[in-house]
């Protein structure tokens, strides 16, 4: 019984800080695989919240917070710097730095722009296993030379 809460305290700690997450296991004393395996199911998990669950998530916190929607767009520098990696990278600029910003955030700016895209939230899953094979990697590299 303790595996299990473990592992799904892994599997939370993938959603949450993905970046860290293997590095972590890995210095706990996991497997390469397992690791893999592991931190790839949390940010399936994530991506399956916050993909299809994440619009809905953000308009509930800001009304349970008291925040009104804008009369008009308005524009913020943080705005404007996702409208232009957007424009610049797309949908493939998204999948190559979801792995660096967290599961939450790239699943629902995945959600907000790509969401008629059917393949998109395999993609993102896609995409996450690829980065957790390089995290668990570059993490079993760093041990063997320390």
């Amino acid at each position: 019984m303790p595996e299990v809460i473990e592992i799904a305290l892994w599997v939370l700690g993938a959603v949450v800080k993905f970046v860290v997450t293997p590095s972590l296991m890995i210095a706990r004393g996991w497997g390469f695989w397992a690791t893999v395996g592991v931190s790839s199911m949390g940010a399936a998990f994530g991506v399956g919240v916050f993909f299809y669950f994440g619009k809905w998530i953000l308009k509930k916190w800001a009304a349970f917070k008291g925040e009104k929607e804008p009369k008009r767009p308005f524009f913020t520098p943080q705005r404007r710097r996702v409208v232009r990696f957007r424009r610049l990278f797309g949908m493939w600029g998204l999948l190559a730095v979801s792995g660096l910003i967290s599961v939450p955030i790239s699943a629902v700016l995945a959600a907000k722009y790509y969401q008629k895209d059917e393949r998109m939230p395999w993609m993102l899953i896609g995409a996450f296993v690829v980065w957790s094979l390089i995290l668990s990697t570059l993490s079993f590299w760093a041990i063997e030379i320390g």
